[in-house]
């Protein structure tokens, strides 16, 4: 997936669909038979030994598809199948690639799989952010595929990613050496000087994926260099290989900065001889980056005045050989709660069930349905408080602990002072970076929500966060307003550069869907994944909930939900729709209704529309919206007439046109007309299809 959409279709489903569509009947139903075997594989049974807790191997039998072009990636193993399936759509529409509409195209899983049939896709939404999506899933891919592009000096330094290069280039380990040394590559470092920003060598000409890598790690290096100081590392005093020498333990330290932004391990190592460092056995300063940073809300106690921590759960990290616990404890003058760590924690239990019943009792937080009770006295904060100091902007936050990346994996601490007040001082900055964002920080309402329609995914109004902004601490604000101007700023570089326009579009686009990434797991919404030891998404569901307690994620953590990592995704999608690309004649994606079709233009429309009021499209995708619009903002004449409004279009009652959803918060409550206008709209754009044809 490239980008949050919600209620995709399955590529597999969308392939299917188009093939069953596009092509005529068999006629027999044996030819009927081959054909489904030659689109899902034929069904075999097999044998599969699986081992059981008590130590005995069970055999079962299971049935599994073999060939085909439906399962995850049987479209590239059996490519002559898709490849005759290609060419039988071509026969069927005498000779031509057929015309192929989806007017309600959304995250663009129909399009795409057209344009891999080798179809004339077209995909067609009323919602800018699904126009952009379709943008990166057919445009850029259809026009750039193919094409190559030399890489920029600044990347031909970093070693790492040039030996990825040339590995994934097919060169053995001796040319990849050879190629490094012509960079001025040592043995280790980078190297000593780059050649010019466009190399004449052949070799260093790299497609659209690799660039989109390059420049991503050109955009996490500026926002890292201007957000280092707000996330602390600190090292603690321990030997490479555990358990070999007894040494004296020492209390962790802050690692200093480098002018980059990254941590200057060797300041802290400097009094050990290179021969000390060699041997693992020895103990030295080791970094424990941080990963994520848990929180909690907090509201006063109407009672005792003590400070509450929200709380849904004081377990960490609950995995059958790791169990972590917060221990919470009244402070001494019980006007708020002190914090512990505990790990190791023991099951008990002589069944499943005891050991989750003892779990759920030991674990329990503050909060549960009658609302939040205080550990300082026998008060009980019901949910209808919490609302009142919510909207009354009283409710406040706390982090609880902190998630290091330790030698065998995760490791949980609390967070020390310096680390709170780092977190606090980023919101004393934000009016600095967002100077150089478009529009400035997201002043734009959430959606207010409400009713029995689609605005019941919404509650967030109801706890005072009225604003975009409200939905993520200072930290992630600061944070995602520096990747936005970073990636702008890339922009600008590459046009400096010399590169084409539309290369640079296409970029930069790709680097923002790293930004939405980054953005998806780094709000107030996410939670921590106790029993996977990760962070959760913002859209776990297709809703906007309050969150008691939340996760923010360090946003270069080599991990789930950082910057990196997004970037690994996002240019791996990046290669796999430019595959796809290379089999379309054309592709086109389109911001409009879907009212709104060019008469008898098309062979096909196929399309999965929007069913009442399951889904609130637009105002969820607003939580993209706002990044995009800002990250695009005067980079294209065309996105700046998509992005024109501060949010995504709802319903136009003057026109009597719009998103065609059931929500009767767009109706001043009125469900009965909210209805009608769902169906009537559907109507008009099914006349439409049919038009078109």
């Amino acid at each position: 997936t490239l980008h949050i959409w919600p209620a995709r279709r399955p590529l597999a489903a969308c392939r299917a669909a188009l093939i069953a569509t596009l092509l005529p009947d068999p006629g027999t139903p044996e030819a009927r038979k081959a054909l489904c075997e030659k689109i899902g594989g034929k069904v075999v049974r097999k044998i599969e030994k699986k081992k059981m807790p008590g130590g005995q191997t069970v055999e079962r039998e299971k049935e599994q598809t073999e060939g085909g072009i439906l399962h995850w990636g049987r479209e590239t193993e059996n490519a002559e199948t898709l490849d005759w399936f290609r060419e039988e759509i071509k026969k069927a529409y005498g000779g031509r690639a057929p015309k192929v509409l989806d007017p309600f195209a959304g995250g663009g899983a129909i399009p795409l799989e057209a344009m891999r049939l080798g179809c004339e896709a077209t995909a067609s939404d009323i919602n800018p952010v699904a126009w952009f999506i379709l943008k990166c899933t057919l445009e850029y891919p259809q026009k750039l595929a193919g094409q190559k592009r030399p890489l920029p000096a600044f990347i031909l330094k970093d070693r790492a990613f040039m030996e990825a290069f040339f590995k994934a280039q097919g060169l053995g380990k001796g040319d990849i050496r050879k190629e490094l040394t012509k960079l001025g590559h040592k043995d280790l470092g980078p190297a000593d000087e780059a050649p010019s920003m466009f190399a004449e060598d052949a070799r260093l000409e790299a497609d659209l994926a690799w660039h989109v890598r390059a420049w991503g790690q050109w955009v996490l290096a500026q926002a890292r260099k201007d957000l280092a100081r707000f996330y602390p590392v600190y090292a603690d005093f321990e030997p490479l290989d555990p358990g070999m020498k007894s040494y004296e333990r020492q209390p962790m330290r802050l690692v200093p900065l480098k002018d980059d932004g990254t941590p200057d391990l060797a300041a802290l190592n400097a009094d050990f001889s290179a021969d000390y460092l060699a041997d693992r056995r020895n103990p030295r300063w080791v970094a424990k980056p941080a990963v994520a940073y848990l929180w909690a809300r907090t509201v006063t106690c109407k009672n005792c005045r003590a400070t509450i921590p929200l709380l849904k759960t004081r377990w960490l990290c609950k995995k059958d050989r790791k169990r972590v616990l917060l221990t919470m404890e009244p402070n001494k003058d019980r006007t708020g709660v002190v914090f512990g760590i505990e790990t190791d924690v023991p099951v008990k239990g002589s069944n499943p069930a005891q050991r989750r019943e003892y779990d759920k009792r030991l674990g329990a937080g503050t909060m549960s349905r009658a609302g939040a009770r205080c550990p300082c006295c026998p008060a009980i904060m019901t949910m209808e408080d919490i609302r009142v100091r919510g909207q009354s902007k009283e409710l406040g936050e706390v982090m609880t602990a902190v998630v290091v990346d330790g030698a065998k994996g995760k490791e949980y601490r609390l967070p020390t002072d310096h680390e709170r007040a780092a977190a606090a001082d980023a919101g004393n900055h934000i009016d600095r970076i967002f100077a150089d964002v478009p529009f400035g920080a997201p002043e734009e309402p959430t959606p207010a929500g409400g009713g029995r329609g689609a605005g019941r995914a919404f509650s967030v109004q109801g706890y005072g966060i009225m604003k975009w902004r409200d939905l993520f601490t200072p930290r992630q604000l600061a944070a995602l307003g520096a990747f936005v101007k970073a990636t702008r700023a890339a922009h600008g570089s590459m046009q400096e550069a010399g590169y084409p326009s539309e290369w640079s579009q296409g970029v930069t686009a790709f680097n923002y869907c790293s930004i939405a990434r980054l953005a998806d797991r780094n709000s107030k919404i996410c939670t921590w994944q106790v029993g996977a030891d990760k962070i959760g998404h913002t859209f776990t569901r297709f809703a906007l909930p309050i969150t008691w307690d939340f996760v923010e994620v360090m946003p270069w953590a080599d991990s789930s939900g950082g910057y990196g990592q997004a970037v690994d995704w996002v240019s791996q999608v990046s290669e796999h729709v430019s595959e796809a690309a290379l089999h379309a004649p054309s592709a086109l994606a389109q911001s409009s209704s879907a009212t709104t079709i060019s008469n008898g233009m098309y062979d096909v429309i196929l399309t999965d529309p929007p069913y009442y009021d399951a889904i609130p499209y637009s105002d969820l995708m607003d939580f993209f919206y706002i990044w995009l619009r800002r990250t695009l903002h005067r980079l294209a004449a065309l996105s700046d007439t998509v992005f024109r409004a501060p949010l995504g279009p709802k319903w136009d009652a003057e026109r009597n046109d719009g998103e065609l959803i059931d929500d009767e918060s767009r109706h001043a409550g009125d469900a009965k007309k909210s209805r009608q206008a769902y169906e009537d709209g559907m109507s008009h754009a099914f006349e439409a299809m049919h038009k078109a044809l």
